[in-house]
């Protein structure tokens, strides 16, 4: 038996090793189950958190901060995780519910977990739609990992709002600002977080590269810097829109509030060019703003790092 099973089954001792003591103190305080799948021994750590509240995910940050552990959600890229450093996973399977469908406003909230699948059958039977993927690919996962977006269009991706979990363990309601804004943001953490960001938006590489005809950077800058779209509607930043193509490597999206699409309308276009790599010993304006965005968002590491 693994020495952190072997743990738990005594849950009075704590083990002195760090990686069993890491899985029995998340054991502790989750509601869902904490799996330890580490190969064997004197390896980095591997372990899978069955997420069964919110909170686990803001107990497991906060334990990730403290040991090193390495946090990784769907929509990370496995390339992007360095194997020499212990990871949590979450399995997010709990969090699935779709909690609130308006069919006048063609609005829809759902938790984290809320498989693809689900949706699409939610609204089989109403006017409104969402973008086409597998049923079993989760709605964030996919939103976190769809790139293409044309450049200050990031609304179309049909995302509206997300309650996410930030790197310092704040958990924040990012969404649309000015007319269309619904709620203030909630902490001094998410207030320095976007006032930062808005600087960086201000950036003077910023014009050229929202000329181009795909988006340049790995993070969506532009997300403050939204342009008009064929449907001639004034567009507000959106801090949510930092959300798509991250990868998992920002923050932990907890729900999203999505707009939906009219039956009657043709989704909307990715750019298929992709996006330049800085050459060797070449850093582009994109590399640079990108590294500026992760540092801003996740300055201890918490999350993988897989555009920097």
């Amino acid at each position: 038996m693994k020495p952190g099973r072997r743990a738990f089954l005594l849950p009075g001792m704590l083990s002195d090793a760090p990686w069993p003591a890491f899985c029995q103190r998340l054991a502790r305080v989750a509601k869902g189950p904490v799996h330890d799948e580490t190969a064997e021994p004197g390896v980095p750590g591997r372990a899978r958190l069955v997420v069964g509240r919110e909170e686990d995910v803001y107990h497991a940050a906060a334990l990730c901060r403290e040991l090193g552990v390495l946090l990784v959600q769907p929509g990370a890229r496995e390339a992007a995780l360095p194997v020499d450093r212990d990871w949590l996973r979450l399995d997010l399977s709990r969090l699935a519910a779709i909690e609130m469908l308006d069919e006048r406003r063609g609005l829809a909230v759902v938790q984290a977990g809320c498989p693809m699948g689900e949706l699409h059958d939610r609204l089989a039977g109403t006017s409104w739609r969402w973008h086409a993927a597998d049923d079993q690919e989760l709605v964030g996962e996919w939103l976190m990992r769809t790139r293409g977006w044309l450049p200050g269009r990031c609304a179309d991706s049909g995302l509206d709002a997300a309650l996410v979990l930030l790197a310092d363990g704040s958990f924040e309601q990012f969404g649309p600002f000015g007319a269309d804004s619904t709620q203030p943001l909630r902490s001094a953490a998410g207030s320095r977080l976007v006032s930062e960001l808005f600087q960086l938006a201000g950036d003077p590489a910023m014009a050229s590269m929202l000329e181009e005809p795909a988006w340049p950077a790995g993070y969506r800058l532009d997300a403050l810097s939204p342009r008009v779209g064929p449907e001639g509607v004034t567009p507000v930043p959106n801090p949510a829109h930092f959300l798509l193509g991250s990868e998992g490597t920002l923050a932990w999206p907890a729900r999203f509030r999505l707009r939906l699409r009219d039956a009657g309308i043709a989704p909307p276009a990715l750019s298929l060019a992709a996006r330049e790599a800085g050459g060797a010993g070449r850093e582009t304006p994109a590399d640079r703003l990108d590294a500026f965005v992760k540092a801003t968002f996740d300055a201890g590491g918490v999350f993988p790092s897989s555009v920097v």
